[in-house]
């Protein structure tokens, strides 16, 4: 089920615990993981449980990649103590990712104009505080920080993110469920914008409105008009499957399959 086509790696996003329940079934299946690994779960890691399933996917010639906890973090926030909370988890992830050694790892970015009120410039100036010992950090282990957008209608802070860290350990991760549902719907623009810096793009879909981490095409997002634009603006970045449930995984494998053959 793995799928590099032309270069092309995919990965499917699985949460730990379903990885660790269905490990032979994903390895035997060939795919390539993106581990989610939850702030529940770094709080009690076992580094040697991460070097095994490290060597069993690379054993394989698979890839993996990581996404790091979000939930109630936000490395740009204005409230000290959130701030701290997020280097304590981001700081367990990069740790896990030591031992997983992943080519990218997925971590959020969280500007929100409705929390900052508008101010991008303070999130940015709060973000600067955060962000440079995680990159460092990346570099030494040799993985690539992919800063993910959830709420961000425009790509400009994002841009403003790496542009103002300027390394090469330090990327954006598209995702085209939260364009389709927050941003400005101006993909094009978002593509443009933030090509050069592309390492990651998560693919799932939805109707506009909520962001409900549908198969490709069960929503209405334009996954060809999508892809042909980023072939466009960036280079070679990592595609991730983030469908919700078992069975919508296995029909986004071989839907993505087919968008990358065409």
């Amino acid at each position: 089920m793995d799928a590099v086509k032309e270069g092309k790696r995919v990965q499917v996003h699985i949460p730990f615990q379903t990885l660790t329940e269905r490990f032979d079934d994903l390895l035997g299946a060939g795919v390539n993981p993106e581990i989610y690994l939850d702030g529940e779960y770094l709080d009690f890691f076992v580094p040697q449980t991460l070097i095994e399933i490290k060597e069993a996917f690379r054993g394989k010639g698979l890839n993996i990649t990581m996404h790091g906890p979000y939930l109630d973090l936000n490395p740009g926030s204005l409230d000290e103590s959130v701030r701290r909370l997020t280097i304590e988890k981001y700081s367990m992830a990069l740790e896990a990712a030591s031992y997983l050694e992943p080519s990218t790892i997925v971590l959020h970015a969280g500007y929100d104009e409705r929390r900052f009120g508008g101010n991008s410039a303070l999130w940015l100036e709060q973000s600067m505080k955060t962000w440079p010992p995680f990159v460092k950090e990346a570099q030494r282990i040799g993985t690539v920080i992919a800063a993910e957008h959830i709420f961000e209608k425009t790509p400009n802070t994002l841009k403003a993110l790496v542009e103002k860290i300027g390394s090469p350990n330090l990327g954006v991760c598209i995702d085209t469920g939260h364009l389709n549902v927050f941003a400005n719907r101006d993909t094009e623009g978002w593509l443009r914008e933030l090509g050069p810096y592309i390492a990651e793009v998560h693919m799932h879909d939805n109707s506009g409105g909520h962001d409900e981490h549908l198969p490709i095409g069960d929503g209405l997002i334009n996954f060809r008009l999508f892809l042909m634009l980023l072939k466009r603006y960036a280079k070679n970045p990592v595609y991730t499957i983030e469908p919700h449930g078992e069975d919508n995984i296995w029909r986004a494998i071989k839907t993505v399959r087919e968008l990358l053959d065409s």
